[in-house]
């Protein structure tokens, strides 16, 4: 019996409840730019996420007078992303510490965890699932240009094991996730030393 079973079996006995991720998130303003005057900040469009490691790459800066219409959203810290237009592009990420108080744009589904309930990692696992992507595929609207509204994503129906649980799982998937990453850079180098 794995630690996650042990966990589940002890602190689970009647099972894992699911719940609408709208049930687990707080809301997300937008900023008001007539307010915030010259400020610049980085703006996370569609494109700034890498769709293999989900980190953000390339945010340029913007102020009121060079924002464009979407750039919106007051991402925090610890914030998950989706990207909700052309979703099956799988553009999702964790906002970290040096994007804190930036803003994305209105094509990402921004979903900030309360934490008394969700890890912001536990979360950016479950966007990582075939149960999502099929989930998505199944509410996207639009042919050539295919998009899922963020109420249809935040009524998604994740399962909800207490935080010692979700702990554990995170644990074990980035830890898998890491040892893909050396494997992928080995694999990588070995290409080239063939070459």
């Amino acid at each position: 019996m794995s630690r996650i079973d042990e966990l589940v079996a002890d602190l689970c006995p009647d099972g894992v409840p699911f719940k609408a991720l709208g049930e687990l998130v707080h809301p997300v303003p937008n900023v008001k730019w007539p307010e915030v005057g010259e400020t610049e900040f980085s703006y996370i469009d569609l494109t700034s996420v890498d769709r293999v490691t989900h980190k953000i790459n390339d945010a340029e800066l913007v102020t009121c007078e060079t924002a464009p219409s979407r750039a919106q959203q007051l991402v925090r810290e610890g914030d998950v992303i989706f990207g909700t237009t052309r979703p099956t592009l799988k553009r999702y990420g964790v906002i970290p510490s040096e994007f804190d108080g930036q803003i994305a744009s209105t094509g990402y589904c921004v979903l900030r965890p309360n934490d008394d309930f969700l890890l912001t990692n536990f979360l950016f696992h479950l966007l990582g699932t075939a149960e999502f992507c099929k989930f998505v595929e199944t509410n996207e609207r639009g042919a050539s240009y295919p998009a899922i509204p963020d109420s249809a994503v935040k009524q998604y129906r994740i399962p909800l094991p207490p935080l010692e649980v979700q702990r554990e799982i995170v644990r074990v998937l980035d830890t898998f996730t890491e040892l893909e990453a050396e494997l992928e850079a080995e694999l990588e180098a070995r290409r080239q030393q063939y070459a």
